[in-house]
């Protein structure tokens, strides 16, 4: 006979299983829970595939998709058989969910780039978008290697508004597109704006500095972001585009419409090397790795005594320090390639995760979080981090960490193995 407290566990368990199988059911047919962390592993470089979206009326939109195939995982052996089933995908969808798909269209690799040209340079594809006016989209961006059983995958998020981004396009002294999200200290550019009667648009400069994100245990978990516009220029327009340009100062600014408003596009002016690290650079980023005081006087010391002190010290062997430093300088490179905004990309919230944790096992959208997990066979194991996306004065979609007390012991052992040199770092 079946006494009760048995009985009771065993209704709780086909209440559990029955919540599981609701959730499972519920997500089919959802893109939000695709895993994307192949998205923000070593093996996609960011140069791989990059895209820009420009709006060109009401009702048309141009997605442009750069795909670099030298950079493609398993092409570098020129192995044809790989090369002729891959393709390049996207979709257009009005929400999450994959029924509310809009547009979308698969192409053959062999169809963009001839086999004898992988490594000839990036080529770009360009794609006509129905895009309406007031409309939100969310538009995914894939290459597909079915032989390896490879995705590169990414979700954007698109308001198409007065006040886009992707009204503006920038392009270099040729009218090609520049690519990055960042602009070079003396790069001349020309401004291409989605209303051609327009006669003057403006750039405002802004705060040049902001901080690194705050660890993920803090109470206090941002700083409130209050732009402040330290100097204006007017822009001339002829049929919609400036003539050449130059940005001033380093630092961040807006492209914007409306004199005494800021929605607009965002533009960034780096230090010359960026997004590599320069010695400096190689100082700012072990912040995460030092207390205030610490961190203090390395500033006041010699910037390469101050690399070599930390990284090599008695008790660890030369190799593992060079292992260790170069883990975490090349996930510093790469959080700049992947995260950078109004500030370097290591300086963000998803930036730091990146560097103290490494990329996570698993990645997918919640609503308007991007959901990062680490599971049993992560470096810590079986917990997340969420990243919630708002519209903030600078950019329209900032990933803001959700802070917790909770996290607190797991940042500390994390940064101390980067300290003392324990071997708990996965692979990327």
């Amino acid at each position: 006979m079946i006494n009760k407290m048995t009985y009771m566990r065993r209704f709780g368990l086909l209440l559990i299983i029955g919540a599981m199988l609701a959730v499972s059911c519920s997500q089919q047919g959802k893109i939000n829970k695709y895993n994307m962390a192949s998205t923000y592993v070593e093996h996609f470089p960011g140069r791989l595939l990059q895209e820009q979206i420009y709006h060109q009326n009401d009702s048309l939109s141009d997605l442009n998709i750069r795909i670099d195939a030298s950079k493609i995982l398993g092409l570098k052996s020129q192995q044809l058989d790989i090369y002729s089933l891959m393709r390049v995908n996207y979709a257009v969808y009005s929400s999450l969910n994959k029924k509310d798909i809009v547009q979308s269209d698969s192409y053959k690799l062999s169809d963009i780039i001839a086999f004898d040209k992988l490594n000839a340079g990036a080529v770009v594809l360009r794609v006509p978008l129905h895009l309406l006016q007031g409309k939100n989209y969310i538009i995914s961006i894939s290459i597909v290697d079915p032989v390896n059983k490879k995705n590169f995958r990414k979700l954007l998020r698109i308001t198409k508004n007065n006040d886009s981004p992707e009204n503006y396009k920038i392009v270099d002294e040729k009218g090609d597109l520049i690519w990055h999200s960042w602009i070079k200290p003396q790069q001349k550019i020309k401004i291409v704006y989605r209303y051609p009667a327009t006669k003057i648009i403006y750039i405002s400069y802004l705060k040049p500095k902001f901080p690194p994100a705050r660890p993920p245990y803090s109470e206090d978990s941002r700083m409130a972001i209050n732009p402040i516009v330290f100097d204006r220029f007017q822009i001339e327009l002829n049929q919609g585009v400036s003539s050449i340009y130059q940005l001033p100062y380093e630092g961040v600014y807006k492209v914007h419409a409306k004199e005494n408003n800021l929605g607009g596009k965002l533009l960034v002016q780096y230090y010359s090397e960026y997004p590599r690290l320069n010695n400096a650079q190689k100082v700012f980023v072990l912040r995460y790795l030092n207390n205030k005081k610490e961190f203090n006087q390395m500033l006041k010391d010699d910037v390469i005594h101050s690399i070599q002190e930390f990284w090599f010290f008695e008790g660890r062997s030369k190799e593992r320090s060079i292992e260790m430093m170069n883990t975490y300088y090349a996930r510093a490179l790469r959080a700049n390639e992947l995260f950078s905004s109004y500030k370097e990309g290591w300086k963000t919230d998803r930036g730091m995760i990146f560097m103290i944790y490494g990329p996570a096992d698993y990645v997918y959208y919640q609503g308007d979080k991007e959901v990062w997990e680490y599971g049993s066979e992560a470096d810590q194991n079986d917990f997340k981090f969420e990243f919630i996306i708002q519209s903030t004065p600078l950019i329209n979609q900032e990933y803001i960490l959700y802070r917790d007390e909770a996290f607190k012991d797991s940042w500390y052992a994390a940064v101390e193995n980067w300290r003392n040199g324990a071997d708990m770092m996965k692979e990327e």
